[in-house]
């Protein structure tokens, strides 16, 4: 709008053009950018500082801007919005924070503290709000930068940081960079697939079997998941080493290829032990507590069942480890004996005449093992003084 001046002369016209022009150019220069990004080889510049804050908050992904009162840790990426803060917060008074302004569209219930706050609500949520729809579906948003970081995500795919290693694609540079510190590919041996993810890595070996390539057999397809499972196959298939884990007790020839089957020979044939079925009318023996499980599921399944239905209401226990084999005293455990059940059982029930039989058992058979007998005559003892 021109200046109301009085106009008498083409001079005079031509005065206030230059006068109002040399008013805007002024007013132009004013809003120049006068805020610079100080970020290394960025040199951005802005114009107002709230533009620099959100810019440099994308570099850093940090907030600076700390409220100074004590014993409030509130940060904020943006000065305006600590402004904010501050007078919302420890600035305002009591009255004022109260929200006491109800919206006047009868739909919304919202309450504010202010008549301008209660105006810009109504004039960006009900008169004009803002809808950003997708250009390549269906869906609309409410801000813009929703919009961005769905059609990136769903879409285009085109994320504007990248990991180097892994090429995976971050909205922000200081998401990136805290990625690529514990960035780590796993390759695959048996194809040139790679994964970020050790869960990724393992499933991938699983579902192909391409893990166990490291561990196969040279003379067999036999395959295995670690080196010492295919050095055991080695040895006990494809080695003269074959059968020499030989039982060495008197009269037995039998052979095993690996120890932990001779280990369990020893136990079945020679030294006696075994594991008894304790379901009612049963009373059968086994060589090794899988023998009696199977023996159990197969022979006693029905038993089982009709006692889960009259017990439907108790909650189900955990089974235990030792369930199906004998009890031993633990005078018998240390002493390596075995005792027939009925002796045990009074054994472990501490009675003196029982303990006094095993104690002469023992001297004729072994009378070198002296710490044995002082352990047998210390339990004598501790028994004769409850019984007086």
């Amino acid at each position: 709008m021109l200046p109301e001046i009085n106009i008498t002369s083409d001079s005079d016209l031509d005065t206030v053009l230059d006068d109002f022009k040399h008013k805007v150019e002024r007013r132009n220069s004013a809003g120049t950018a006068k805020y610079t990004c100080s970020i290394e080889k960025c040199g951005a510049t802005f114009k107002r500082l709230d533009q620099l804050d959100r810019h440099e908050f994308h570099h850093t992904g940090k907030k600076k801007h700390a409220c100074s009162y004590e014993g409030c840790d509130k940060t904020y990426s943006i000065v305006t919005h600590l402004k904010r803060h501050l007078r919302s917060t420890h600035e305002r008074t009591e009255d004022a924070a109260q929200k006491n302004v109800k919206c006047t569209v009868l739909e919304c219930t919202k309450m504010f503290t202010s008549g301008s706050n209660m105006q810009r609500h109504v004039r960006e949520a009900h008169d004009s709000p803002r809808v950003y729809p997708c250009g390549h579906c269906p869906a609309k948003f409410s801000q813009k930068l929703k919009l961005k970081r769905h059609e990136i995500r769903e879409h285009t795919k085109d994320y504007p940081y990248r990991c180097s290693k892994c090429s995976r694609g971050f909205y922000q540079d200081w998401q990136r960079e805290s990625h690529q510190e514990s960035c780590k590919l796993y390759s695959c041996p048996g194809c040139e697939l790679q994964f970020d993810k050790w869960t990724l890595y393992t499933k991938h070996c699983r579902d192909t079997l391409h893990g166990r390539s490291r561990n196969k057999c040279e003379h067999c397809e036999s395959s295995y998941a670690k080196p010492s499972d295919l050095k055991q196959h080695m040895e006990a298939k494809h080695k003269d080493t074959a059968g020499a884990f030989a039982c060495t007790e008197a009269g037995c020839t039998r052979t095993y290829s690996y120890e932990r089957n001779l280990r369990q020979h020893r136990l079945a044939a020679h030294s006696g032990r075994r594991f008894e079925c304790q379901a009612i009318d049963c009373g059968r023996c086994f060589s090794s507590a899988q023998n009696l499980s199977k023996h159990l599921a197969r022979d006693h399944s029905e038993a089982k069942a009709k006692v889960a239905k009259t017990k439907s209401n108790s909650k189900t226990r955990k089974r235990r480890r030792d369930a199906g084999r004998t009890k031993h005293s633990r005078l018998s455990k240390l002493a390596c004996l075995q005792l027939s059940k009925d002796v045990d059982e009074e054994v472990r029930q501490r009675k003196s005449h029982a303990l006094k039989r095993v104690a002469e058992s023992l001297a004729e058979k072994q009378e070198d093992e002296e710490p044995l007998q002082q352990l047998i005559s210390a339990t004598l003892q501790d028994v004769e003084e409850e019984v007086e």
